[in-house]
């Protein structure tokens, strides 16, 4: 078993890098870190997600120019005004990832437990059915698989000494995005993970003491 010691210094270590090297990757390294990623816990094993590896320059910049655009729309809005300043850096950097040299747009299919198959069946007439499908939209299986994933892959890809970040804000270029990518119908862009040596060492932030955030039910 590996060391537990160094399992954790693994996961303590592990940072958000959003400035790379002009480097490439060798694509060996991302496609093993990405079949290891696949062994993340999933429902009901039915593995929906797909990985979309870009290195392509020009698709690259395509992506971070939908995501600028979009990000300058919602900036223009009145009912960003109330945000002052942060809407001012997140401007500056929304589009970040442009710099990466290789990207990987994760993708996420349907997937219907048993649970949620009945709730459809039973349709809107019953509140209680109602209720229940809203909790279970809010803790949607799928995206939970997928998260299990991406924290397995950025865990392996800093264990291969490559900086990375996740990235939900370029869902906001979703539809530009997946036509970029020619991404097929049935699948969905629902995160971006842009990837490379890393040209900063961000600081290690703290983090809550165990007490806050853990109860025991005893």
């Amino acid at each position: 078993m590996i060391d537990l010691g160094e399992l954790g210094e693994l996961i303590k270590t592990r940072r958000s890098v959003r400035k790379f090297q002009d480097k490439p990757i060798p694509e060996d390294l991302l496609l093993k870190a990405l079949e290891l990623a696949t062994w993340a816990p999933n429902g009901g094993n039915h593995q929906s997600w797909r990985f979309l590896i870009v290195t392509n320059k020009g698709l690259i910049t395509q992506m971070a120019d939908a995501v600028k655009a979009k990000t300058e729309l919602l900036a223009s809005w009145p009912e960003a005004g109330q945000f002052g300043e942060t809407v001012g850096r997140w401007r500056k950097t929304s589009d970040f990832f442009r710099g990466a040299p290789a990207c990987i747009a994760v993708l996420m299919s349907k997937y219907s437990s048993i649970a949620d198959q009945i709730l459809r069946a039973r349709g809107e007439s019953d509140p209680v059915a109602r209720e229940i499908r809203s909790y279970r939209q809010l803790g949607n299986s799928t995206l939970q698989s997928i998260a299990a994933a991406i924290t397995y892959l950025l865990l392996i890809l800093h264990y291969f000494g490559l900086g990375a970040t996740w990235m939900g804000g370029p869902q906001q270029a979703k539809k530009e995005i997946e036509q970029i990518l020619g991404v097929a119908g049935g699948w969905d862009f629902v995160n971006l993970i842009p990837v490379g040596y890393p040209a900063e060492t961000p600081e290690i932030r703290p983090r809550k003491a165990i007490t806050e955030v853990v109860e025991f039910y005893r």
